[in-house]
């Protein structure tokens, strides 16, 4: 199903990861969709923030655990850089205290990499038809 209309097409997202291998694979998988365009990458919090005031993304895809700053500190900072973006957080650490960061950071939502490759695509585009700023995580 793809984003709903009200939601400019094709979804432009700026993907954030320093594992090379995971952030090169969120990029193929949305760049098989017709309703993602990856306009961006970086590999820690800093050059996220800096691509998202550059690129001004609709959707930022962001990794918890990464050098020099991570995804929970970059987030609000990302959200002031390009305030109309929405942030998904992903991580391996799908643990309470980590959903309770996300959210309180202003995460749009907290999503485990382990999720399946149609169940990320199909999280991120329900996240980019709701509206902004309702966190919620999804662990399957």
């Amino acid at each position: 199903m793809p984003v709903a209309e009200s939601v400019r097409l094709p979804v432009r997202v700026l993907v954030a990861d320093d594992a090379d291998g995971v952030r090169e694979l969120v990029i193929l998988l949305l760049d098989m969709e017709k309703d993602f365009t990856v306009v961006g990458q970086a590999r820690d919090g800093l050059e996220a923030i800096d691509q998202a005031r550059t690129l001004q993304p609709d959707l930022v895809v962001l990794d918890v655990s990464m050098p020099r700053m991570d995804g929970i500190s970059a987030t609000p900072r990302i959200l002031r850089a390009a305030p109309t973006a929405r942030v998904a957080l992903f991580t391996g650490m799908a643990e309470p205290e980590v959903e309770q960061e996300a959210h309180n950071a202003g995460a749009d939502a907290l999503l485990a990499k382990e999720l399946g490759a149609t169940t990320l695509v199909d999280r991120l585009r329900e996240i980019c038809r709701r509206p902004r700023g309702r966190a919620s995580t999804a662990t399957s």
